[in-house]
């Protein structure tokens, strides 16, 4: 049998407010002709469908067209839930679509309980072991986890190994058996920061060991970390298919990509085959003084772009001035020197203005303009006078 493995499509994310809906049905489109040209048997989504619990209308309609898609050329897919999905949203589309050949595992289930999706081909079958993403809370009692004690960290590791291996036992020698996860595995290599590769350990986040991974399944695909690469401390062939587009500045210069793999009961996987992903805007930094950047703007064609502005001094509508000349251009950022802690005011002695004014300076590189000032002003009058009710969409 023949499967696809993708993960971590995050529909719905935008970039800095811009609509990212065009980007994810091309390359949802993409990904359907690839599994179309490949013929497989399945798409293993791994984990994040969607980029939150309750995705604007537009994100239901992207993935809901992909799927449509892959259902036509009869090919099964299997839905896992991830952190940043709602079960009863995954549960809601397995109730509507499970006839279909589209399954969605929302909650980790024993595997003679459903825990064990069966894929049929003919005369094959193969079992799908699926695990979505596990809370902390699941694994970890509350009282240990708000002690933030390292135990912690290990403790989920441990559990969570017993978790992967208990679900295996569902799996035959006569079927091709796949492990599906959305989980940390210690050691992975995640988002670039100012161009270094850095890697995931735990006590920095709740994961598993690659040595806590289980030895029966044939393939293990895996998702939640962006960043596509091999598991090779894994006692089998373990992936990150990584997501479908770059998501943010830290995934730039990224290759993003689907797996392709073959399986035969009883047997190692062949096969398995990194298929690029081509479409979607990339993303690009410029660095260096407005008169650099903007003398450098035509090498980024119509990319995402982040502009890092060597100042002295922070000046009033700059970050717009660059965004005028560079139309791609999501978000500036401006490097100046800043005072040290010693010669900075203590937070206490500024006025609630320039408490703002500090802050909005240290997330976005410049002064607020007048009117985002003044809404500042208008807010805190509310708040202060105890007229201020819950925003929009919160309480």
């Amino acid at each position: 049998m023949r499967f696809l493995h993708t993960a971590d499509w995050h529909i719905g994310r935008t970039m800095r407010g811009r609509s990212r809906a065009s980007e994810f049905h091309d390359v949802l489109a993409e990904l359907v002709e690839i599994a179309r040209a490949e013929a497989v048997d399945a798409i293993l989504v791994a984990g994040d469908v969607w980029d939150s619990a309750a995705p604007p209308p537009e994100a239901d309609r992207v993935v809901y067209e992909a799927l449509s898609e892959i259902v036509a050329h009869e090919i099964q897919v299997v839905l896992l839930g991830g952190n940043h999905d709602s079960s009863k949203k995954l549960e809601g589309l397995g109730l509507l679509a499970g006839r279909l050949g589209v399954h969605a595992q929302f909650k980790v289930l024993r595997p003679d309980q459903g825990g064990m999706v069966n894929i049929e081909r003919g005369d094959e079958v193969a079992r799908i072991a699926a695990i979505p993403w596990m809370r902390e809370g699941e694994l970890v009692n509350a009282e240990q986890i708000m002690g933030l004690e390292e135990h912690t960290f290990t403790q989920y590791a441990d559990h969570a190994a017993r978790i992967y291996r208990a679900m295996c036992e569902g799996f035959r020698r006569d079927t091709v058996n796949v492990l599906m996860g959305h989980v940390f595995v210690n050691g992975a290599r995640y988002a670039r920061l100012d161009g270094s590769e850095r890697q995931l350990h735990i006590g920095q986040a709740y994961g598993i060991e690659p040595a806590g991974l289980p030895g029966t399944p044939q393939y293990i695909a895996l998702g939640h970390i962006h960043r596509p690469q091999t598991i090779h401390e894994s006692p089998v062939r373990t992936e990150y298919a990584g997501s479908l587009l770059q998501l943010d500045f830290g995934e730039a210069d990224e290759q993003k990509r689907v797996v392709v793999f073959d399986a035969v009961p009883g047997r190692p996987v062949r096969d398995v085959r990194s298929i690029p992903l081509t479409k979607g805007t990339p993303l690009k930094e410029l660095k260096g003084r407005l008169d650099e950047v903007l003398a450098r703007a035509a090498e980024v064609g119509d990319a995402h772009v982040r502009v890092t502005l060597q100042v002295d001094a922070p000046e009033p509508g700059l970050a717009q001035r660059v965004k005028d000349q560079v139309p791609g251009a999501v978000d500036v950022r401006l490097d100046y020197p800043h005072l040290d802690e010693d010669d900075a005011p203590a937070l206490a002695t500024l006025s609630p203005d320039e408490q703002f004014t500090r802050y909005y300076r240290s997330q976005h590189g410049a002064d607020p303009d007048i009117d985002t000032l003044a809404l500042f002003r208008e807010l805190h009058d509310q708040v202060t006078s105890g007229l201020a009710g819950p925003a929009e969409g919160e309480g």
